[in-house]
């Protein structure tokens, strides 16, 4: 493994932290009383502005040459992410919508195999498999709180994920990802804007849950910048896989900031997380072609 691939999956750990904390204080935002809809306007509205600071701070240019069509793929699939991940916990289990939106790894493989007939290592595929069986025994779903909004929702997250993931790796090399995130956090403003027209604006009943919104906004970014350099370092495939190690995350904070038991059951869920993210490191796969790094990351 080079350097190139160290930094690749050690970029793609960080961000599903990040993206963990953000699951976690979207709850804690849901309980101060706003909505999903709402939620997610207010996200994408104040991620957006911070990306456009970063961007005037670190002097790039705005300038994104990518297809059009393409760039469209790649925004729905992050608007579809946003709205279907961060809206299924308000009205299913967080357990259960982790597990229904943690399949997306598997439809990147099955696109890749298919599509594209690219070859997969053995010890690759059973690590996506065993990391998927790792997340439903760690957060144990009750399925009796089954509700079909909640579930559409999750399912809707996971295609968004996977439409998002591939769609961004067939951007151009020398795409950079400061600018490639503010412009997708930009446009979808105006899918967030659209959504909103058939829902009414709900802002938290309390001044934390603005503190949560700006956690939130700053959390996006982070994890969202991060993705797009992991992409282009570890390819779709092992990003996929390594965001696994979100539900790690949510779990330990549940425990430590939501005061939720860790049973047995999770703890063994979580080491066969670690274990297939593990298995996944054990050896490169001949002859893959490695992605390219984008000059400007």
């Amino acid at each position: 493994m080079n350097k190139n691939q160290i930094v690749g999956r050690a970029i793609a750990l960080t961000a599903a932290i990040f993206y963990g904390v953000n699951s976690t204080l979207s709850r804690l935002a849901y309980d101060t009383g706003t909505t999903p809809v709402s939620l997610t306007l207010y996200r994408f509205l104040m991620s957006a502005a911070l990306m456009i600071a970063l961007v005037l701070i670190l002097r790039k240019s705005w300038k994104l040459k990518v297809n059009p069509l393409l760039f469209a793929f790649c925004v729905s699939g992050m608007f579809a992410t946003a709205i279907g991940h961060l809206g299924a916990v308000n009205y299913i289990p967080v357990s259960l919508a982790a597990v229904i939106f943690y399949t997306f790894p598997l439809y990147v493989v099955a696109y890749q195999r298919i599509a594209h007939r690219e070859p997969l290592a053995r010890h690759e595929l059973i690590a996506f498999v065993l990391a998927f069986v790792g997340i439903a025994i760690a957060l144990g779903p009750d399925f009796h709180e089954f509700d079909p909004a909640g579930i559409a929702l999750a399912f809707g997250g996971a295609i968004g994920a996977t439409v998002f993931i591939l769609s961004y790796e067939k951007f151009p090399p020398q795409t950079d990802s400061y600018v490639s995130a503010m412009w997708i956090m930009i446009t979808s403003i105006a899918f967030a804007l659209l959504l909103q027209l058939g829902f009414d604006l709900v802002p938290p009943r309390a001044s934390i849950g603005w503190i949560y919104l700006v956690m939130i906004a700053a959390a996006s970014v982070i994890s969202f910048v991060l993705s797009l350099q992991a992409i282009r370092r570890v390819g779709s495939a092992i990003f996929s896989l390594l965001l696994n190690f979100e539900p790690i995350v949510i779990l330990s904070l549940a425990w430590i900031v939501l005061g939720e038991e860790l049973s047995p059951e999770r703890i063994s869920g979580i080491a066969l997380i670690v274990f297939a993210l593990f298995l996944s490191h054990w050896r490169v796969a001949r002859g893959r072609p490695q992605p390219v790094v984008a000059p400007g990351d």
